[in-house]
């Protein structure tokens, strides 16, 4: 199984191929690493100044990050659509078919 800087370094290739500006916060043991304890990588597209939020994964854990995603927004009563005034993705690395699936919440 890939590991989460593995993961994120190929995430992070195809932000900048597509022109996103991103920001992911740095790894500290025994720290929680996560954006809103969710998200591993926030976004912000260059040309149109878009927003975005990126929970990165394997797909053998996707709908674990699903559930998780869909519980802080019950917990902190959002909506996604709404939410943060940006798009939601989980980003789920196929190691077999070497690509992300991505999914919208």
């Amino acid at each position: 199984m890939p590991r989460e800087a593995e993961i994120r370094k190929k995430a992070v290739q195809i932000l900048e191929q597509k022109k996103w500006a991103f920001w992911y916060p740095p790894k500290v043991k025994f720290k929680q690493n996560d954006i809103f304890g969710v998200f591993d990588v926030v976004c912000c597209q260059k040309v149109t100044g878009d927003l975005k939020f990126i929970q990165l994964t394997t797909v053998s854990n996707l709908s674990a990050r699903r559930k998780k995603i869909h519980n802080f927004f019950k917990n902190n009563r959002l909506r996604p659509k709404r939410a943060l005034g940006a798009q939601v993705e989980i980003w789920a690395w196929s190691k077999k078919k070497r690509e992300f699936k991505v999914e919208l919440i």
